[in-house]
């Protein structure tokens, strides 16, 4: 993911703007990609209702460098954090029988998210959702609030060949 601050690039006149999009985020002093992310597993790190920090570190982000009467882009790079990993697992069991010669009948069962792993949505990512940027200014900023994947689905076929 790549993060977006709504108030960057104002000395550029890009800050905010539907055409142009949003300027990048600044990194705070001393601060690394590596501080982004929170620790603990995905499930301590949703956030909101839920509880925990949320998914990334919120005080790894500063205001973006004054210039003049603006502010100038931030220090943050392209594609710096990944976001919940995905875990699915689809199984299909069966068993074929043949009668006469031609003749088969297929039992099939198949189950999809086989073992209902929640596949959790990218955090939230704030008003530049347009933009599939994270904004560092959304008061939501970080947290995750959907799943991706439905739970777990189980169909079963029956084939007659001939």
């Amino acid at each position: 993911m790549t993060f977006a601050d709504n108030t960057a690039g104002t000395i550029y006149g890009t800050a905010g703007s539907t055409f142009t999009g949003f300027g990048r985020a600044q990194m705070c002093p001393g601060m690394t990609y590596a501080n982004i992310a929170t620790a603990g597993n995905i499930e301590q790190r949703l956030g909101g209702a839920s509880g925990g920090p949320g998914y990334f570190n919120k005080a790894a982000f500063c205001a973006p460098p004054v210039i003049g009467n603006g502010t100038d882009y931030g220090n943050s790079g392209v594609g710096i954090i990944s976001g919940p990993g995905q875990f699915n697992w689809d199984l299909a069991i069966l068993k074929t029988v043949r009668f006469l010669e031609k003749q088969t009948v297929q039992f099939r069962t198949e189950f999809f998210n086989a073992f209902n792993h929640p596949q959790f949505s990218n955090p939230n990512f704030g008003a530049a959702a347009t933009y599939a940027l994270p904004n560092v200014r959304s008061g939501a900023f970080g947290q995750i609030t959907s799943t991706n994947v439905n739970p777990r689905v189980i169909q079963f076929a029956l084939k007659y060949s001939f």
